[in-house]
């Protein structure tokens, strides 16, 4: 019996050890969900070998996640994937590509896995052949902050060649590598090495519209609206945003309420502000403008209440291209 209970109590503090270095990873401190992870690593937990290979990912020391990775692979555990993104990252050849193909082969299929596989056979056999998705997926990893360490030059490659492909969303992606602005500010892509071309920028949006994109449709109204004056065409640009807010964009929406609220190509008319501000509620920050211009009474609370929700989620339920793995 006392063994059992040394057990058990064993399982909690492991358990207990996860939650605590997921949580700390997802308040944005690295460094002691490391510090969380490594101790458990070394004392023999795979996963959380695996998992201490991602933080260092993470963290940019590629040198680190590759030696853990590696260690929970020769253990039988995870890994191996994260290996093989490594090695694409370090890749600059056929040779390097061709040996990213290879070390793929007994990782189960999936998203992330089947995308690396067909863009490396791709890029080893300077062939065309892998899909636009394929080519997306990758983009958007490499460009995500979130497991994976940021690649920016790297993904503006992969996410242009999905853009090339014809892929509505990648070429809006590209179109927001090419703008600044605070319409754009939440792109996955931010590639200093594109500067501020508005007139490319333009060309993308206008091309993903054309594909049904709304989300690019907003962005080129808006564009027509606040760009210089070489660009500006005040009528097209509202009436483009107004089409893709009726259509059902809630971009669309926010952007036509804020329209209406500042009198910015249209009539000042608030009560227009509100009306599309409340079908742009599943924009999180959204509610939180409704909260604040209700004031009080129940439908600031409700807003308010709304708002705490989805901010609360969007903290915790985020989309982990490589999963942690319980320890």
């Amino acid at each position: 019996m006392k063994t059992l209970l040394l057990l058990l109590t064993a399982l909690s503090l492991f358990g207990s050890d996860y939650a605590l270095m997921k949580k700390s990873f997802d308040k944005g401190d690295i460094n002691r969900a490391i510090t969380i992870a490594r101790t458990n690593a070394m004392n023999g937990n795979i996963p959380a070998m695996y998992d201490l290979g991602l933080l260092y990912y993470s963290k940019g020391s590629i040198r680190e996640a590759k030696t853990w990775l590696e260690r929970s692979v020769k253990n039988d555990g995870e890994g191996q994937l994260g290996v093989s993104l490594i090695l694409f990252t370090q890749s600059s050849n056929r040779d390097g590509y061709k040996n990213v193909t290879e070390s793929l082969i007994n990782v189960p299929k999936g998203e992330i896995r089947d995308a690396l596989m067909a863009v490396s056979k791709d890029l080893a056999s300077n062939r065309d052949d892998a899909s636009a998705e394929n080519y997306l997926t990758l983009g958007e990893l490499f460009s995500s902050d979130v497991i994976i360490r940021p690649d920016m030059r790297r993904a503006l490659y992969l996410t242009n060649q999905a853009a090339k492909k014809g892929n509505p969303k990648a070429l809006e992606m590209m179109g927001d590598a090419y703008w600044r602005s605070n319409l754009t500010q939440d792109s996955l892509i931010v590639a200093p090495q594109t500067g501020n071309a508005l007139n490319v920028a333009l060309e993308y949006y206008r091309e993903a519209s054309r594909l049904g994109n709304l989300d690019a449709t907003v962005k080129m109204g808006r564009l027509f609206i606040i760009g210089p004056r070489n660009l500006r065409r005040t009528q097209e640009g509202v009436d483009l945003i107004l089409k893709a807010a009726n259509e059902g964009s809630a971009l669309g929406a926010k952007t036509a309420a804020e329209l209406y609220m500042s009198g910015q190509g249209v009539h000042a008319n608030r009560q227009q502000a509100l009306a599309w501000y409340q079908k742009a509620t599943e924009i999180c920050d959204v509610n939180n403008i409704l909260a604040n211009i209700y004031g009080q009474g129940e439908e600031a609370e409700k807003y308010a209440k709304a708002y705490e929700s989805c901010v609360e989620k969007r903290s915790v339920v985020r989309r982990y291209h490589i999963l942690f793995e319980p320890f």
